[in-house]
């Protein structure tokens, strides 16, 4: 790439990142690497200059998007790197082998459609994630007469962009309002859902909405299954994981009430969801239970 090519691609992942257009847990720590690699390539750091240039890039993406554990993995192995190596060729080789290893365990992931979703099957999915893409798709190629519930996941209505992604497969598609979720959890044979975040207790986080979901998911009896990468497993306390807010323009723009100052708006974007209510989760590493992803965090540790 050009010195031009790199600016413009470091441009495109940052404001993607800021304004939240990334597909996706798995993406956003993909597009964290590729940012720590091209911002080293770009740079003619050494020694201390490259440790302040390392970490000024990883504070700004774990700031900015606070919730997503897999940019806390990223960042941590990029330290971790340097720190051994002192190289800066040697944490650009390390991010570019995060993202093949990360979209290779997306693949893996999916594998576990042939399991889990049965023809004539109806399966309810909340918001955007790569990896319900990959599960999904293999799903409708592999299954006959699936059909693919899904709700809103206001405000910027996610769920809706994974049927655009998939509106060529042959599966029937029923949306439901983020109100009527426990009737659509009722209808529904299994959920699928994705996450931004693993935590050493068995619980996860994702977009909001998830909660009530799972809440749901336990009165109508039906299995709560969360698709998701090992990477984003965070090994420290979850309460260091803040639940993103974002701002109150995004779910009140065109509100007087608001604009007068007469309202205020609480606008969190991810949650967490406990460990009991989950059913499994799907994993690159194969299918566990909260038990044992708490288990494998405190391998990690």
């Amino acid at each position: 790439m050009t010195e031009r090519q790199v600016m413009d691609r470091l441009t495109e992942l940052r404001t993607a990142i800021a304004e939240n257009t990334v597909p996706g847990g798995s993406a956003y720590g993909r597009a964290a690497a590729e940012i720590i690699a091209l911002t080293l390539a770009a740079r003619e750091a050494s020694g201390p200059d490259l440790d302040v240039l390392l970490r000024n890039t990883a504070d700004w993406l774990v700031e900015t998007k606070p919730s997503m554990t897999s940019i806390r993995t990223v960042t941590a192995l990029a330290a971790r790197t340097l720190a051994g190596d002192q190289s800066r060729d040697a944490v650009i080789a390390a991010m570019r082998q995060f993202i093949a290893d990360s979209e290779a365990s997306i693949a893996r992931v999916a594998e576990h459609a042939d399991t889990f979703v049965e023809p004539g099957a109806k399966v309810l999915f909340h918001s955007y994630s790569g990896s319900l893409i990959q599960i999904l798709t293999r799903a409708a190629t592999r299954s006959a007469d699936l059909t693919f519930l899904l709700t809103e996941s206001r405000p910027y209505r996610e769920s809706l962009r994974i049927v655009e992604a998939l509106k060529e497969l042959p599966v029937e598609f029923v949306v439901y309002s983020d109100a009527s979720m426990a009737l659509a959890a009722a209808d529904a044979d299994l959920v699928l859902v994705g996450a931004d975040a693993l935590f050493r207790d068995g619980s996860f986080a994702n977009k909001i909405g998830s909660l009530p979901l799972a809440l749901s998911s336990r009165l109508a009896g039906t299995p709560y299954y969360v698709v998701t990468e090992m990477s984003k497993l965070y090994p420290g306390d979850p309460d260091d994981v803040a639940m993103e807010q974002r701002p109150e323009i995004e779910l009140a723009e065109d509100w007087e009430l608001w604009r007068s100052g007469h309202v205020s708006v609480r606008n969190q974007f991810f949650e967490r969801v406990p460990a009991d209510l989950v059913t499994a989760y799907l994993t690159d590493e194969g299918v566990l239970t909260p038990d044992e992803l708490a288990l494998r965090s405190s391998v990690r540790q």
